[in-house]
């Protein structure tokens, strides 16, 4: 049975929008982003987006993200280059179609004025590939609109198989998330910032408690025995290694 909806002085779209997001249960909670993009792309958009309010979904063929779009009713759509036999153009024009309010966010590269072109004549916003963090991140945040605005902040860092949040004090080892507390992450992080490089033991006890030095150098060793433990015990392909008379030194597996 069709439902009918009360217009209560709605435009059409407004309307379409309205049953779209009854049909996917409603929404409370994360802004559901649909990404169609290659893998690599998916890789660093997801990236960006780490620590987000935003329930990102890839997909990385055209037609099968016509199905997610039903399914989910994206707040936003990012397209950027995507296999499968619907050409962006169409993609775009069944898109309007099942979805007519949807925010829709596409990335060109040099080559690509035909797809600027049919981007912006569908309304699109059009932005440049490879995506930088910080244009996209605003670009999404005028598309969700208050009260679900994108903050820029700093991309994770990425060594091997670890992932390390630059500002929460979190790690994950191949996607999986392991929490870290406050020191051992402050020390991790400034270490994986400079791989390969021997940080003396002061310049560490100066970032990490600053002119509260008093005791710093015997916890810094704690935190760096503790920190060792913890790698070891997940599996990272990362090492600290004690440089005789000079400092620490993180290294990080040729085989990673």
């Amino acid at each position: 049975m069709t439902e009918t909806w009360e217009t209560d002085g709605r435009s059409p779209v407004q309307i379409r929008r309205r049953a779209c997001l009854a049909d996917a249960g409603g929404r409370t909670g994360p802004a559901a982003v649909l990404l169609v993009a290659d893998e690599h792309t998916a890789e660093q958009v997801a990236r960006a987006l780490t620590g987000q309010p935003v329930d990102l979904h890839p997909v990385h063929d055209t037609a099968a993200a016509l199905l997610v779009a039903g399914r989910t009713c994206p707040d936003a759509v990012v397209l950027a280059p995507a296999g499968g036999r619907l050409s962006p153009a169409d993609f775009l024009d069944v898109l309007h179609t099942l979805d007519p309010g949807v925010r829709v966010i596409v990335g060109v590269g040099r080559d690509d004025g035909e797809l600027a072109a049919q981007a912006a004549a569908r309304g699109a916003t059009v932005t440049a590939r490879p995506f930088e963090p910080s244009a996209l991140l605003a670009l999404l945040s005028a598309a969700l609109g208050a009260p679900r605005s994108l903050a820029a902040r700093p991309l994770p860092i990425q060594l091997g198989r670890l992932r390390i949040d630059n500002v929460a004090p979190r790690m994950w080892l191949d996607d999986t998330p392991i929490r870290l507390p406050l020191r051992e992450h402050l020390v991790l992080r400034y270490l994986a910032a400079r791989p390969d490089a021997v940080v003396s033991r002061r310049e560490l006890v100066t970032a990490i408690w600053g002119d509260q030095t008093s005791g710093s150098d015997n916890s810094l060793s704690v935190h760096i025995t503790r920190l060792r433990r913890r790698l070891a015990a997940a599996g990272a392909d990362v090492r600290i290694e004690a440089v005789r008379g000079l400092g620490y030194q993180l290294t990080i597996s040729p085989n990673s």
